[in-house]
């Protein structure tokens, strides 16, 4: 497994938000498109996430559905390099107790992310 890259099995298709997005309004984008996260961007930039353990907590605290994303988002996000292998990308993972890890290029850029279960699913074909 060490030697696959984690561009294989990333998602390259990532839905985004903007930081001034509203927290119901991504709330129902994720529900929409039933994902478990939404990196936050600027000008493609992954400036934060915002993932379904999130709104839990939000939920609990009574957060005002208009408030915006960038107030409430994981930030910095952690990141791992489309270059990174999928045991380097577990290993951060783990390391942070994170189960999405957006994908950036040398520049920065977002190009995917990668989740606990796409990483699974590329152990089970291995084995």
């Amino acid at each position: 497994m060490q030697s696959v890259k984690i561009s294989e099995v990333m998602t390259k298709k990532v839905l985004t938000v903007d930081p001034a997005t509203s927290l119901g309004e991504t709330a129902r984008k994720m529900y929409e498109n039933r994902i478990g996260c939404l990196v936050v961007v600027e000008e493609n930039r992954c400036v934060g996430i915002i993932t379904e353990r999130d709104f839990v907590r939000l939920f609990y605290q009574r957060i005002d559905p208009d408030s915006r994303v960038g107030e409430y988002m994981t930030k910095p996000a952690v990141t791992v390099s489309e270059d990174a292998s999928v045991n380097e990308a577990r290993n951060i993972m783990e390391t942070h107790s994170i189960r999405h890890l957006p994908v950036v290029d040398r520049r920065g850029s977002l190009v995917g992310v990668v989740s606990i279960r796409d990483i699974f699913e590329r152990v089970i074909t291995l084995i």
